[in-house]
């Protein structure tokens, strides 16, 4: 990015307000797994402390926190999969070629920066709705198009604010349709299996959609939510010229490279194979119909992990089909190299859930949130909590296995609504996520651009989208 000269007043002004927070950050917060094996620790700890399981026990018969422990290490491996597997082929359908395309031609039609923020947002923010790969890729695509295409259009557009109001839409593809715990719930048995054998059947064998993301009134908070979060983000657009940065003639360049396609060799019978068009259509499209099918039959209550994964794999192949297997092959290598957080960390929290649940550390905080919780206050207190939380485990699903075990058990005890619970929980994820730089980082790579020129943007519209959450969670809790 170049931008325009400023004084040094201007520059000093601009430190305390954007860089302070990231300044802090950096000297502080420490590397994601770093604070995975630190909870690990923490959570062995107190689970030392508040029950009567040993640190170590000769006696297999004798659950101890060590035992605890390594039994529940590899107990989320599939899981593990699953998530993996959620991003690669939301990062693959949203780099297709078709997808690709009608992006670019969709980035055309602004022709000033209101219509550039409003376009790019409300796209990123529906689409990631329905998947937050697909919306956080599509975000991406879209936003790179939107910036050339304001160079090129001579239109003032300042790539900061552009790039905060697409992070900024990440929040109901945070709290939506493919977030971990909504799909976790809604898959048969899950959710029972991640309470303690006492709590198992008093839990539902499952929690559809319909009862969490999908209810209108939830639909209504992230559309007020994502209305804020766009006003913040023209409102806070620099209306000085002198204030406006614009995109460099090198990225430039490198948008206008990226869209010019990929070219498939058919020459040699290899090269003919790796580029079979005929395959990919024939597995493709059977799989594609009979995702389609099971949709219509059972309608999206019937969505769990395993169906939609299998709807986004069959999709992304049929999308890719004129450039064949290998091609599709390398949009999911792709996606997956932003997946090592899950396979490396994923085990751990699984450690942490079987500490947690076996050891009976779980009754005892779930006992704790009981006794200062009501039915009403619960979902605003799950909320609050799940928020902070994310801060130090900023990983939905990963998060979801520690906090499982016992925010499940105190929605039962008090009987407060599971559904309510389930989408405070997405809510706290999806708000607080845009305060950390985590799920910023591909946005922040993509763009070549620190996380300090955007941060600043999101902090007010964050704070505003807090506290409309909490007042949406305290009167539907009301309300029951």
């Amino acid at each position: 990015m170049s931008s325009p000269t400023k004084t040094e007043e201007q520059v000093t002004e601009k430190k305390s307000l954007l860089d302070r927070y990231l300044a802090w950050f950096t000297r502080w917060m420490p590397e994601s797994f770093v604070i995975c094996l630190a909870l690990t620790v923490l959570v062995a700890v107190f689970a030392f402390i508040a029950t009567d399981a040993p640190v170590w026990s000769n006696d297999s018969e004798t659950t101890s926190v060590v035992s605890a422990w390594a039994d529940g290490f590899w107990s989320l491996l599939a899981f593990t999969m699953q998530m993996t597997v959620l991003l690669a082929t939301g990062s693959a359908v949203a780099s297709s070629p078709p997808a690709q395309k009608l992006l670019t031609r969709i980035a055309r039609i602004p022709n000033n920066r209101v219509q550039a923020i409003l376009l790019g947002s409300i796209s990123a923010a529906l689409l990631g709705y329905l998947h937050w790969g697909l919306g956080m890729m599509a975000a991406i695509v879209l936003g790179k198009e939107i910036l050339a295409q304001s160079r090129r259009k001579n239109y003032d557009l300042h790539p900061p604010v552009m790039i905060a109001a697409l992070f900024m839409a990440f929040l109901p593809s945070s709290a939506g349709i493919s977030g971990a715990a909504v799909l976790y719930s809604a898959t048969p048995n899950y959710l029972r299996d991640m309470v303690p054998e006492n709590y198992q059947e008093s839990v539902p064998e499952s929690v559809g959609l319909t009862e969490t993301v999908l209810r209108w009134d939830f639909i209504v908070l992230l559309v007020i939510c994502s209305v804020v979060t766009i006003s913040f983000a023209l409102f806070m657009h620099p209306k000085s010229k002198a204030k406006i940065e614009t995109i460099s003639d090198e990225f430039l360049e490198e948008i206008e490279a990226g869209a010019s396609g990929a070219e498939i060799p058919r020459e040699t019978p290899a090269e003919k194979a790796n580029a079979s068009r005929w395959i990919m259509y024939f597995v493709g499209g059977i799989g594609l119909l009979y995702s389609i099918y099971n949709l219509v039959s059972n309608g999206v209550t019937g969505l769990n992990l395993d169906s939609f994964n299998f709807l986004f794999l069959t999709l992304g192949m049929v999308l890719t089909a004129n450039y064949g297997p290998e091609y599709y092959g390398k949009l999911i290598r792709d996606g997956i190299q932003g997946t090592w957080g899950f396979i490396l960390q994923f085990p751990f929290y699984a450690g942490i859930f079987g500490i947690i649940s076996l050891t009976g550390l779980g009754t005892v905080i779930s006992g704790f949130f009981t006794s200062i919780s009501t039915a009403t206050t619960w979902p605003v207190i799950a909320f609050i909590y799940s928020g902070i939380l994310n801060i130090a485990v900023p990983s939905g699903g990963s998060k979801f296995v520690i906090e499982a075990p016992y925010i499940i058990p105190t929605t039962v005890d008090l009987g407060a609504d599971i559904g309510l619970v389930l989408q405070a929980y997405q809510m706290g994820d999806g708000i607080t996520n845009l305060l950390i730089p985590f799920f910023a980082l591909p946005y922040l790579a993509n763009f070549k651009i620190k996380f300090s020129s955007v941060v600043g943007y999101t902090v007010p519209p964050v704070l505003v989208t807090f506290v409309i959450t909490c007042i949406y969670m305290y009167v539907r809790a009301s309300m029951v």
